[in-house]
């Protein structure tokens, strides 16, 4: 997951949370298409809130609260097609009905949202393996599924 700010050089910069699966081809989207300038803050995970994770001794500093979104949008010829969003639990409502005002109203019919974790790690984005995490990252994410 990558931690990031459109515009940031601006007073209102807008915060995203990206898989890093996605993060490139995202980030190229959004500076070519919509001229929108990308700042990359840090990567790591996120992880869904779980009873006892505040006692699996991780600095609750370091947790930022971002909801995933989960929802289906009609695709070609009768499928389906998954879409999964991560948003910052602090504008959630307001960001939510942005990313919905996007898609076919039939989507808000099926949409599951998950509370969770950015677990902040501060790391180059160019140093993640194969799937996006750097050392730092994959170390935090083994001790959460640990417990």
């Amino acid at each position: 997951m990558v931690r990031c700010r459109l515009d940031a050089s601006q007073e209102n910069s807008e915060l995203r949370y990206v898989p890093a699966a996605e993060f490139d081809l995202w980030r190229h989207l959004m500076e070519s298409k919509y001229a929108r300038v990308v700042a990359v803050e840090e990567s790591s995970v996120w992880v869904p809130e779980r009873a006892g994770i505040w006692e699996d001794g991780i600095d609750i500093d370091q947790l930022k609260a971002v909801v995933r979104v989960r929802f289906e949008k009609p695709g070609p010829q009768g499928t389906v097609v998954p879409v999964i969003r991560y948003l910052p639990n602090k504008t959630y409502p307001e960001a939510r009905a942005a990313l919905l005002a996007h898609f076919d109203p039939r989507c808000r019919w099926n949409v599951v949202e998950t509370p969770g974790y950015f677990v902040s790690s501060p790391a180059p984005v160019g140093g993640a393996d194969e799937e996006g995490l750097d050392e730092n990252a994959r170390r935090h994410a083994e001790q959460l599924l640990a417990s």
